[in-house]
């Protein structure tokens, strides 16, 4: 990710997000699992709970990023947990929480039931739903995402601008309801541009297998698909891995940029860049626990379109006008 993008979109946050701070945890004390007094090792400090690596080139490796820049600005204590699965959710979180960490993050769409829950057994800690926006009705529970209904539709422009057969398809792991609002975020953008052309989305199954994702995306390419936008972690790897072995076939990057990540320009048509690390920085520092939730979008910085094509005159007035009716709300996509 680009440093400048990552100062840049940081500023547009925080002037879009005027938020109250956090605070500590008085309730709970102690380095180990003990909720009595209070302990002011804890009172400014953050864990992060992460369904990945944090070193997947992604999602969780941009956002744990943001944390520990906090943690070096800021002098924050933080502590972490990674590739956390379903069924460790709960209690991971839940350990956390005895330990006094003053705010936890579930850094994915998978944690929210999960936080919801050791959030009504922790009411003196603030809990932040990441890549969420359900925040339960807790009032120490609040969510924070970047636009997934923009950045999906600014996809769908890109690749229909740029498909020959007229097929596109969407790649993703599994769908939540993030990724849901970026599929129909996607079929708009793409019917933007040509409501003739065919649609589809697929789930892999994994965030960070890159050969299932390979695999997946030669099927699509063998039905006659020659534009695939992924939203994956490391997996990401994999679909521009597919488009690389095969002729004709394009990608239109999500999350990083795809040409820079993964070493695909050849095949990257562009990508559109989310602003996870400054989205971690600020959750960290505490600026986003209001119980609120908080989604942001084209105006406010929260995904930078990257193109690395070259596009026709024709071309790059409609992708003009569909970022500037996008960016002045006059595009209707749902958050």
């Amino acid at each position: 990710m680009k440093k400048r993008f990552i100062a840049v979109a940081a500023m547009a946050l925080v002037v879009v997000l005027t938020f109250t701070g956090c605070g500590s945890n008085s309730n709970n004390s102690g380095g180990a699992a003990d909720d009595s007094g209070s302990n002011s090792e804890y009172e400014n400090s953050v864990a992060m709970v992460l369904s990945g690596l944090i070193t997947d080139e992604a999602f969780n490796q941009f956002t744990y990023e943001g944390m520990m820049r906090a943690a070096e600005e800021l002098g924050i204590k933080t502590a972490y947990k990674e590739s956390v699965t379903q069924d460790e959710q709960v209690e991971i979180i839940r350990q956390f929480a005895k330990q006094g960490y003053s705010t936890i993050i579930g850094q994915g769409g998978q944690f929210g039931e999960a936080l919801s829950i050791v959030a009504e057994e922790f009411p003196d800690t603030q809990f932040i739903f990441s890549v969420g926006t359900e925040t339960y009705d807790l009032p120490n529970m609040s969510a924070a995402t970047v636009s997934y209904s923009h950045s999906g539709f600014v996809g769908g422009i890109l690749a229909a601008l740029t498909t020959k057969t007229n097929k596109v398809a969407m790649v993703t792991g599994e769908f939540y309801d993030n990724h849901r609002m970026m599929e129909a975020g996607f079929y708009a953008g793409v019917s933007y541009v040509n409501p003739e052309i065919e649609t589809t989305a697929i789930t892999t199954g994994d965030w960070a297998d890159t050969v299932k994702a390979r695999e997946a995306c030669l099927a699509l390419i063998a039905q006659g698909y020659d534009v695939l936008f992924p939203c994956l972690d490391a997996a990401g790897a994999g679909v521009a891995a597919a488009a690389q072995d095969s002729e004709d076939v394009w990608v239109v990057g999500s999350v990083a940029d795809y040409a820079a990540e993964y070493g695909a320009e050849d095949v990257t048509v562009g990508s559109v860049v989310f602003a996870w690390e400054a989205l971690g920085y600020l959750e960290s520092t505490g600026e986003l626990c209001d119980g609120q939730s908080h989604v942001v979008g084209m105006a406010g910085g929260g995904i930078d379109p990257v193109v690395n094509m070259t596009l026709t005159s024709d071309q790059q007035a409609i992708y003009d006008a569909a970022i500037k009716d996008l960016s002045d709300g006059k595009i209707d996509i749902a958050d």
